[in-house]
């Protein structure tokens, strides 16, 4: 069973965030919270409370004598939000100096942005109320802007009210002189017409009882008349109003634009950079690697003991790593030269590219911004569009039933001046005086409820000044604390997953890439009470046993190290398990030898006495037949480390260790041999190349790549038959969804028949 493809190693495996904190929680945990109780301490030491000051303003709706004279505003925030943020009420805030102490408006770079982000405009629950609040450290200039952001608010209100009002009036004004005139001219004319009838009997053309119904009817025409002109005068005044209240008031698209402030700073060249420019020249990588094979081929006499053996080529060797070392030094001397150039370049053109990024960034601002204004002012120039189509349809509406009644009026009196001579043109001119005179007391009464309403107060007024707040908006920045200290104890925790990440731990079969894995081995459980973890372990046993026994590499071998790189990694779990196994499948007797002399575990998983052990053997202190303990029955016999008693290197030597592995096989069938790790260890090197087959042991979760493909080199130098590599630590779950668990029953032969 070989790897998967390569690519699999470089994706994230979520299981490595378990892993980290297995691994690192007794470190991590204390340390995070050492963070994190600083980094909340350090938010709260540099915390500044802000208050909030409130004005709250209301829609006037009150009226003196004439009710419905005076515009009133039904929806305040949305249709006076707007004029809040344009500039003819921010500037004048903006310009008093003694607003300029509060300390978010202290900076005049960032003072309108300030102001803009500060302000807040609300609805206070009813449509007729207005919430205006401000935001600031101090809490008596929180107030103070408020109060002044309200009161050029209201002067501004008012100032457009003033000119509605104004228009209006102005707009009355020549229609009262007009029908003044029209007044005058119509009473001269009923003096003429009475003076031409005076002292004449006037003619009788109808009955009376009919000429009293015509006047009637008249008399209610001419009265609908008088009350159309009317209203048709103050729709042409309030129309004319509107769209010079509508002009003024349509926002400034041009207002001053405040650019954001975007720091351009040169980045100096460091060392850093400079080195990973000369280490990435060729010729400095060339010279590297050069000295990176020579200091291979050193390691690997030093490790093989062959120093001894050719000491004029390892100091032959030596010599030209020394070498290579001076012209790396002359190369690198001479990259550094080209660096310097190269990064002063590199530094050039990222200044130029960051002021062109600056300039990208203030001119998209400055787009956002005058496109905001100008949909923000077709917006309001749209609404006033709307209201000026209903009122120019509702005014169409009263011209054309004005002209109707006109119409009908003027056919009545042409019809009444046919049959009643000058007597009925007398009554009719008598008529139109009184119309002439109703429309004009109209027009006065209207120009007077707007005289007398325009005294009160404005449109908005306000309900309660801003006051200083009592108390800040939060008194303790509980969330600014609690993400800073998640913040911080998760930098501990990061820099263990990056510790992890670069170890580059082994946590799935699919991650040995380039290593032949002969088999997974489960978890053995820690409790007697798991049987099905015990079942899949041996099984998991069993199936590393008879992959081993199928390979090519296996042919003919009787004799196998188990080792691993690091401690730690299940080698010694492997060993004892693959011997039993091996005894059970073959029926022979398998000797365990424990050559991890250093650190022997195999009496003690089998609950041995240490004895004289291999120690004793290899010393020459007894036999070998005398140091193997026999007491576990015929299936397996231990032959245990036996105390060290000099060094392991002189003990374990090459030769030796040929020897007693050729005399342990002149006894057993079967040899399993447990070694110390490969990289701590170097007389393991010997063991290997002693036996006929070699298994290396890899631990989930605590291998790493780089160790296990170090270790396998080593071995393969010394000369090692490695017949693959064992992947041990696997959950009795994860092996049994990914192989099953298809376990046997075994009949019970001591059930009588």
């Amino acid at each position: 069973m070989t790897a998967s493809n390569s690519g699999a190693s470089t994706q994230f495996d979520p299981w490595i965030l378990w892993v980290t904190f297995r691994r690192c929680w007794f470190w991590v945990l204390p340390i995070g919270a050492v963070l994190a109780a600083l980094a909340s301490f350090g938010v709260l030491s540099t915390f500044v409370p802000t208050y909030r000051a409130n004005a709250l303003l209301q829609a006037n709706q009150d009226w003196i004598v004439f009710k419905g004279v005076m515009p009133t505003l039904t929806d305040l925030a949305r249709t006076e939000k707007s004029l809040f943020f344009n500039p003819i009420v921010i500037d004048p805030v903006l310009a008093d100096p003694d607003l300029r102490r509060a300390p978010s408006l202290s900076d005049p770079d960032t003072a309108e942005v300030n102001l803009r982000k500060n302000l807040k405009i609300s609805s206070d629950g009813t449509p007729t109320q207005l919430l205006v609040s401000y935001e600031d450290t101090d809490r008596e200039a929180a107030a103070n802007v408020c109060n002044a952001v309200v009161e050029s608010y209201l002067r501004q209100r008012d100032d457009f009210d003033n000119i509605r009002v104004s228009n209006l009036g102005r707009w009355l004004e020549p229609e009262i002189q007009r029908w003044e005139q029209e007044v005058e001219e119509r009473r001269q004319s009923v003096n003429r017409l009475s003076q031409q009838t005076l002292g004449y009997a006037p003619g009788r053309a109808t009955s009376v009882a009919e000429n009293n119904d015509n006047m009637s009817l008249l008399a209610k025409l001419r009265a609908d008349i008088a009350d159309l002109t009317v209203e048709l005068s103050i729709a042409d005044a309030q129309l004319a109003m509107k769209g010079e209240a509508q002009s003024a008031m349509v926002l400034d698209v041009n207002s001053t634009f405040v650019p954001p402030i975007i720091k351009v700073q040169r980045r100096e060249p460091t060392e850093d950079d400079i080195a990973k420019i000369v280490q990435r020249k060729p010729e400095v990588v060339n010279a590297r690697e050069r000295i990176r094979r020579y200091e291979g081929m050193i390691l690997n006499m030093e490790d093989t003991d062959l120093v001894r053996i050719n000491r004029s080529y390892y100091d032959e060797l030596k010599a030209k790593k020394n070498e290579s070392e001076k012209k790396l030094q002359a190369a690198m001397d001479a990259a550094r030269q080209q660096a310097l150039v190269e990064v002063q370049k590199l530094a050039d053109e990222d200044f130029k590219l960051q002021e062109e990024e600056a300039k990208t960034k203030i001119e998209l601002a400055r787009r956002e911004f005058e496109q905001g204004l100008k949909l923000a002012s077709l917006d309001h120039q749209s609404e006033g569009r709307i209201a000026m189509e209903a009122e120019k349809q509702q005014r169409d509406g009263l011209e054309t039933r004005l002209q109707m009644i006109e119409k009908q009026y003027d056919a009545e009196r042409t019809r009444l001046e046919q049959f009643g001579g000058t007597t009925a043109e007398l009554q009719f001119a008598q008529e139109q005086l009184d119309v002439a005179n109703e429309v004009l007391i109209q027009l006065r009464s209207r120009d007077a409820a707007i005289k007398t309403e325009r005294r009160q107060d404005g449109a908005v007024r306000t309900l309660a000044a801003a006051t200083p707040p009592k108390t800040p908006v939060e008194e303790i920045p509980v969330k600014k604390m609690a993400v800073a200290g998640l913040a911080a104890m998760m930098i501990p925790f990061l820099i263990g997953l990056l510790w992890e990440l670069r170890v580059q731990r082994v946590t799935d079969s699919s991650m040995c890439d380039g290593l032949i894995v002969v088999g997974e081995v489960a978890k053995l459980p820690a409790g007697p009470r798991s049987s099905r973890g015990r079942r899949v372990f041996e099984e998991s046993i069993d199936s590393l046993r008879a992959n081993l026994f199928l390979s090519k590499q296996w042919e003919g071998t009787r004799s196998i190290a188990v080792a691993s790189s690091v401690s730690g990694e299940g080698k010694s779990s492997v060993a004892s398990q693959l011997a039993i196994s091996i005894a059970k499948a073959t029926g022979e007797t398998v000797l365990l030898v424990d050559a991890d002399v250093r650190c022997p575990d195999q009496h003690r998983l089998f609950g041995l006495d240490m004895g004289a052990g291999l120690s004793g053997v290899l010393s020459g202190q007894t036999t070998l037949t005398e140091a193997i303990d026999t007491s576990l029955g015929d299936l397996i016999h231990v032959l245990p480390a036996g105390k060290l008693t000099t060094s392991p290197h002189r003990m374990l030597n090459p030769k030796a260790m040929k020897a007693f592995i050729s005399d342990a096989m002149e006894k057993y069938t079967y040899v399993v041999v447990d070694t110390s790790p490969v990289l701590s260890a170097g007389e393991t090197l010997a063991i290997a190349s002693a036996v006929e087959s070699t298994l290396m042991c890899m631990m989930r979760d605590v291998s790493r790549m780089d160790s296990v493909r170090l270790a396998t080199r080593r071995l393969e130098a010394a000369g090692a038959n490695m017949v693959g590599t064992v992947f041990s630590g696997v959950t009795a779950q994860q092996y049994a969804y990914r192989y099953g668990d298809y376990h046997y029953v075994m009949p019970d032969f001591n059930t009588p028949s």
